[in-house]
């Protein structure tokens, strides 16, 4: 396919993230219930679910031959195993709202993310705040905008300079978990630490600087499938645990702005 289809692609992409957005800012403080998937820290609400099926039906309607991948489907595979079921060709991996918690507690920090594979590969990533209104977009190979404007991760070159965020999965919010012990390993070696709730907007809030470095475990495809994308076009670094090129099925992610990479590595494995 051309340039020209995955160009428009990609603003099919912003403007179905702009649609969810209004619709859920137009739902903000009204949702009516809540649902458990795992226990009391995994939620989704009725607003996640309608903003999934409106993108769910701008996308069949406009590209029929392409698959879906979202977080509220994917049904009794595990994340990865769905999204190698749905095979080669063009397909779009969504989480209708990033950081539902934070989206029940009225705070302003959760995106609408979009991320656009071919043949399982990441090529357009879109992650839109609809409260803050800030859309992050990048296509590959043609570098990542904030609001249109060019981005790049940042500068720091220590770790002992880095603004550091985490986050839990819902069966690690528990005493003496790994990431516990992973934030006391830490504590001291940065600048500081944050746990904000919405991966994907960590990823881009870490391409633009606003942040150095991030770690998690257990993210699915469709919690960094954007995300990651927009990082490493803003010239950052997305590894496993143990170093390896980051890839959508992989269990862990460390992400930086690159320079502080390896030192965070290092520390996380302490």
């Amino acid at each position: 396919m051309s340039q020209e289809f995955e160009e428009s692609l990609l603003q099919s992409a912003i403007d179905y993230a702009k649609q969810a957005g209004e619709l859920i800012r137009a739902q903000t403080g009204n949702w009516d219930q809540i649902l458990e998937k795992k226990n009391g820290s995994d939620l989704v609400t009725n607003v996640d679910l309608l903003s999934e099926a409106l993108l769910k039906s701008l996308i069949s309607a406009h590209y029929s031959d392409h698959w879906i991948l979202s977080e509220e489907d994917n049904g009794a595979l595990n994340s990865y195993e769905a999204l190698i079921s749905k095979g080669a060709g063009y397909g779009w991996v969504i989480d209708p709202i990033d950081g539902t918690t934070n989206f029940i507690h009225g705070i302003p920090h959760f995106a609408v993310s979009i991320g656009i594979v071919r043949d399982q590969e990441s090529i357009i990533g879109v992650v839109y705040n609809p409260l803050t209104e800030e859309l992050f977009h990048a296509r590959r190979n043609g570098g990542a905008c904030r609001n249109g404007k060019v981005i790049t991760s940042g500068r720091e070159q220590k770790l002992q300079e880095a603004l550091l965020a985490t986050g839990f999965q819902a069966e690690q919010w528990a005493p003496q978990s790994l990431l516990v012990k992973q934030m006391d390993h830490l504590a001291g070696a940065c600048r500081n630490l944050r746990i904000i709730g919405a991966a994907s907007l960590d990823l881009c809030w870490i391409a633009m600087g606003r942040l150095t470095g991030f770690w998690h475990k257990g993210l699915h495809p469709w919690d960094t499938s954007a995300g990651a994308l927009i990082l490493r076009e803003a010239g950052g670094r997305l590894t496993d645990f143990d170093g390896n090129e980051y890839e959508l099925h992989h269990d862990t992610l460390v992400a930086s702005n690159s320079t502080i990479h390896d030192e965070l590595l290092a520390g996380l494995k302490r």
